[in-house]
């Protein structure tokens, strides 16, 4: 199927996302998540709470690009366009993995390998948008289930020329890259546009990971539990509408039964860890919500009033800004490695022993 192309001539803005964990809720580390993803129609898939309110509203806003880049099977091609139609949702460019090439050539390693896959789709869907003159500056959007976030900081450090390609072979062989692979991403360089594409890298915390787990990537990706703190921020960058906070919030509200309290307390989370400032955080508690379908679930102007209250009066330190330099790649690969393989301990664990999960659950709160 071929991508389809809008009627607009140039986009204000291209939206990079990954699917997985990101976009839709599917489970791909069992065997049980595969075969349902595999024969689920289109109209069963189960988007993230908010994010399919949020891609709509922003492309509405803007004349966007949408491009799709996930290690999902290319056999769901199929479906997945089909749900993007379902969704109102126009998807440029899809690029999905080749499982069956890689099981015919015995490249196991490449159907688990993220890192050398999405960085050379990244950079050929790059040529792709500079192929139409298109060079809009990007946000993207990943989670914390894989490693989107060392993927589109590499991505941008590549494109602008900041890593060479003496230090890329060895970044990609430090990440399980096959020979051929490292070579065949080094060959696309030449045709690769120069310049810093990247305005924003959201990170989804669906895996409830802690925001200070990203601190080692200098402010450079921006951690959110959901899709409400990925408009909040938008906003206090002129990137979004009060339209798209609507649209996220309605959704969380309708579809997914989020509580009043769930509402604040994301606002009340972005305003403090500097995702938004007081005055729009404010703005939204008192004056946006109250008059949404939020304010079905208790969300009066009151009620927003008292959560506006709680923010006080000083506004959190922002992260400082400053040149961007590349990041020590090969030890955040293993930093990575590390908290994945933690975390599996700690799910695994926490399912035999009596109370633990809960536990877990709660001190995230």
């Amino acid at each position: 199927m071929a991508d389809p192309l809008p009627p607009f001539e140039r986009p204000d803005v291209v939206y990079r996302w990954d699917l997985d964990k990101t976009y839709l809720d599917t489970e791909f580390s069992t065997i049980r998540g595969l075969l349902r993803a595999a024969v689920e129609s289109a109209s069963r898939k189960r988007t993230v709470p908010g994010m399919r309110s949020l891609l709509v509203a922003l492309s509405a806003t803007h004349r966007a690009r949408v491009i799709v880049v996930s290690g999902s099977p290319e056999q769901l091609r199929g479906r997945i366009f089909a749900m993007f139609a379902l969704h109102g949702i126009r998807c440029d460019r899809l690029v999905l993995k080749d499982f069956g090439a890689s099981l015919r050539r015995g490249r196991l390693r490449a159907i688990t390998s993220q890192v050398p896959y999405k960085l050379r789709s990244h950079l050929d869907t790059r040529v792709w948008l500079a192929a139409r003159d298109e060079d809009a500056a990007e946000v993207c959007f990943g989670d914390d289930a894989e490693v989107d976030a060392l993927i589109y900081c590499l991505y941008a450090d590549v494109c602008a020329r900041r890593v060479s390609e003496t230090r890329l072979a060895k970044i990609l062989q430090a990440c399980g890259a096959y020979p051929d692979d490292i070579s065949g991403i080094l060959g696309r360089l030449s045709t690769v546009p120069r310049g810093d594409p990247i305005r924003r890298i959201f990170i989804h915390l669906e895996g409830n990971s802690p925001p200070s787990r990203y601190g080692a990537y200098r402010g450079r990706v921006v951690p959110t539990f959901n899709a409400l703190q990925i408009a909040l921020n938008l906003a206090q960058d002129g990137l979004a509408e009060d339209s798209v906070l609507v649209a996220v919030a309605e959704e969380l509200v309708r579809e997914h039964r989020v509580p009043a309290d769930g509402l604040a307390g994301s606002v009340e989370d972005a305003a403090r860890r500097g995702l938004c400032s007081l005055a729009l955080a404010r703005r939204v508690l008192h004056d946006l919500l109250p008059r949404t379908a939020a304010f079905d679930a208790g969300f009066d102007q009151a009620f927003g009033a008292r959560a506006a209250k709680r923010l006080g009066a000083t506004e959190p330190p922002r992260a400082a800004t400053g040149p961007i330099q590349p990041l020590p790649y090969e030890k955040l690969f293993e930093a990575e490695q590390a908290f994945a393989k933690a975390r599996k301990i700690a799910v695994r664990t926490a399912g035999r022993i009596p109370g633990l999960a809960e536990f877990l659950d709660s001190s995230d709160d």
